[in-house]
């Protein structure tokens, strides 16, 4: 199986490449050996021009790259017993329908949009190129999901609007689903006797607007207190796509959150706010099914 994610957090040991772990460990169950495919346009020369190889990066092709994590171009770990292994390339840059060929092409059975420490709302140029990848994937219908700052691109790429609160959430809450959000397979057996699912916050940035004027759609599947347009899903003509976003962090599990603080990555503030139990990995284990159904 391959997995194509925009590492958008590649510099936070934790909260980026372990979030990646715990992306992809539901994967471990049915799987013996996995391939993930990392791409870093926030790091690389952004370019304008076609670019739609297959190619590993190397250092010097990521001149941005914060050195605080060491570089490396490809490497391998046994997760749950399985043989993962990683490889970087350059971010596949074309026309939307070039994108999805692309992604079909090399067989990528999903993909993910990580969180971030760069904004929606202030935006750089790198992102024209992350939104690209996310039109072709939608395209592609292949399983999409957007984390945090995944989600608020998606919203914005499907022309939603993103804008900034007065004040950072660092919180858990549950998510009061729509109708359609608690017959969601994303959400399945996580009612949690009406009160939804259990949900971990760390942003800045809100979706206040959802598309629903043109051809691709954003539908609401659920919202928290501080937050309306908490979960949603891509809907074109009368077909919900396997496409989601959502602005709470599921790979934020309680082993990752500690050794984040141990390393000085969050403040014990941030830390406590996070004592409460969610219900992140088993929104990645109903993720991982539906990849496999769609595969």
């Amino acid at each position: 199986m391959r997995i194509l994610i925009l590492d958008l957090l590649a510099e936070r040991i934790e909260f980026g490449h372990g979030g990646n772990i715990e992306m992809i460990k539901p994967f471990t169950n049915s799987n013996s050996e996995l391939e993930v495919f990392l791409v870093t346009p926030q790091f690389e020369k952004y370019t304008e021009f076609e670019r739609l190889g297959f190619k590993k990066i190397k250092k010097e092709n990521v001149p941005g790259w914060d050195d605080d994590v060491d570089f490396k171009s490809e490497f391998s770990e046994v997760i749950e017993g399985t043989l993962v292994k990683f490889i970087r390339i350059f971010t596949p840059i074309g026309t939307t329908e070039k994108i999805s060929k692309w992604i079909k092409n090399h067989k990528f059975s999903c993909v993910y949009c990580s969180g971030s420490r760069r904004n929606v709302s202030q935006p750089e140029q790198w992102m024209t190129n992350a939104k690209n990848l996310l039109r072709g994937a939608i395209l592609a219908k292949k399983p999409f999901l957007g984390i945090c700052f995944g989600h608020q691109l998606l919203a914005e790429t499907l022309g939603g609007s993103v804008t900034r609160s007065s004040e950072r959430t660092d919180a858990v809450s549950n998510l009061k689903l729509t109708n359609l959000g608690s017959n969601d397979p994303l959400f399945e057996g996580l009612s949690n006797n009406g009160e939804g699912p259990i949900t971990l916050y760390t942003h800045q940035d809100h979706v206040v607007n959802i598309s629903t004027d043109q051809q691709i759609i954003m539908e609401l599947l659920g919202s928290s207190k501080h937050c309306k347009n908490a979960a949603i899903r891509a809907r074109i003509n009368e077909e919900l796509l396997p496409v989601w976003g959502v602005q709470f962090h599921p790979e934020a599990s309680k082993a990752r959150i500690k050794r984040s603080y141990d390393l000085g990555h969050i403040t014990l503030e941030e830390k406590e706010s996070f004592n409460r139990e969610h219900d992140g990995a088993q929104v990645l284990e109903n993720f991982s099914k539906i990849v496999c159904l769609e595969s």
